[in-house]
């Protein structure tokens, strides 16, 4: 961290590297007579053009290829690929399928909400520098952590064939459908992990809300497929609502989700009609909360004021109420599973004559996500685009570090180290992953 002055007129606060989150990305605030004048998140991890190279390739081989964008949003990444190539092929997966991909899916969440709270963020709260150390002096919550962030691994090879880079789900369906005693075996453990999904709530309640950050916002969500709290929309016929009450069709979402490119970054910055905007746990509970029921929907209730869709340190809790809603779902569709399973059931295989162009938009752990897919009559992909959850709330990151900056140096904070951190917090609030955000289309 380094600070600059000029005859003690501008100064300059610079993190050089955000720790604990994925990806690399500084912080630079810019204080003239001082006012807070300029904030930039700097994301200058490169670009790894997953669109540009996926082009002309075999529509099956780039739904293997998307994937290694970031191995935490990897089953995020499969699935939203797999379904934006089905609707540009015309095929209906079977329902088991779907339920199929909703486990999987899940396991994502698990794993990447477990990291985040109990790896990344709970040290911020407890005062220590990394979990390990963290780990030391709380060794149950570390132990809950890993146990659900193991889980969640596990759901992701049982139904993808590895936790990573699943290669298991395919256009059509799954090259290979789970056992029924996996599919057991499963549902079991997630019922004895019930009491470690209300760790990291129960240890959240006790932190401050950072009122500092309090402002309106505009939050984006895809509305939910019937009652039900989960990432997936209609499959036909899906809508992303706005805490504004407007809404529009997921096919849209280049007209209403808007990219401009930023020239200190890799990372394109996302607006809503223009405006800056979050996406992610909040978000969905702002909107879509109402669906939770069950333990989680208690302790939302409980703690509404953690809750609050004006400030983005309550993201932290609105993923702790997800985890615990996914562990519950996750052995309910387990079970369900278990109990109806067709184990011989084939995927659909791909028929290129109807080929054209699909959309798909999901909810990733860390928001939404976006898919178009252009596929010709040969089956090779001809048009791709992709906008992630982080490209799209980093504005509103850089609004909120704003306003983090600006209230310390009124307060007359000089130490540039403790506002460094306090503004890490804020970043690591949001929980980015840089590496899903730093994509190009275009080669010249």
């Amino acid at each position: 961290m380094t600070a600059k002055k000029t005859k003690k007129i501008e100064r300059t606060i610079s993190v050089d590297h955000v720790a604990r989150i994925e990806g690399k990305t500084g912080i630079e605030v810019t204080v003239t007579k001082g006012e807070v004048v300029d904030v930039r998140l700097n994301v200058f991890e490169g670009p790894r053009y997953f669109e540009a190279i996926t082009l002309g390739k075999p529509v099956e081989e780039a739904v293997a290829v998307f994937p290694r964008v970031c191995s935490f949003c990897a089953a995020a990444h499969k699935i939203t690929a797999v379904e934006a190539a089905e609707r540009a092929l015309d095929i209906t997966p079977s329902e088991q399928t779907h339920k199929l991909r909703e486990l999987l899916y899940i396991g994502d969440y698990i794993e990447s909400h477990a990291l985040h709270l109990f790896l990344l963020v709970l040290p911020d709260f407890f005062g220590f520098p990394d979990a390990f150390s963290m780990g030391k002096a709380h060794p149950d919550v570390l132990k809950a952590g890993v146990a659900l962030k193991d889980i969640g691994a596990d759901i992701q090879t049982v139904i993808g064939s590895r936790y990573i880079h699943q290669e298991n789900a395919l256009i059509g369906g799954f090259g290979k459908i789970p056992s029924k005693t996996s599919l057991e075996d499963l549902a079991d453990r997630l019922r004895a992990l019930r009491t470690d999904a209300e760790e990291a709530v129960e240890n959240l309640i006790s932190q401050r809300d950072w009122r500092e950050l309090n402002a309106p916002r505009l939050h984006l969500a895809l509305r939910p497929l019937g009652d039900v709290y989960t990432m997936f929309g209609d499959y036909i016929d899906s809508n992303i609502d706005s805490s504004d009450g407007s809404k529009f069709k997921t096919d849209a979402y280049k007209v209403r989700i808007n990219e401009r490119v930023a020239s200190y970054s890799f990372a394109k910055h996302g607006f809503f009609n223009q405006t800056p905007f979050m996406t992610g746990a909040l978000s969905r509970y702002t909107l879509n909360g109402d669906r939770i029921g069950g333990r989680a929907g208690e302790l939302a209730k409980t703690y509404a004021h953690h809750l609050n869709p004006e400030n983005p340190m309550s993201n932290n809790f609105a993923q702790g109420i997800e985890i615990i809603h996914y562990v519950h779902r996750a052995e309910e569709i387990a079970r369900d599973l278990a109990t109806h399973l067709k184990e011989n059931e084939r995927r659909i295989k791909p028929d290129y004559t109807h080929a054209g162009t699909g959309v798909s938009v999901t909810e990733a752990p860390r928001g939404l996500l976006a898919y178009t897919l252009q596929v010709d009559k040969n089956g090779l992909v001809t048009h791709v685009d992709i906008i992630t959850p982080t490209a799209m709330f980093i504005p509103m990151v850089e609004a909120d570090l704003r306003r983090m900056a600006a209230h310390l140096v009124n307060e007359g904070e000089t130490d540039n180290e403790a506002i460094g951190q306090k503004l890490e917090t804020v970043v690591r609030s949001y929980d980015p992953c840089v590496s899903c955000s730093v994509h190009v289309s275009d080669v010249h």
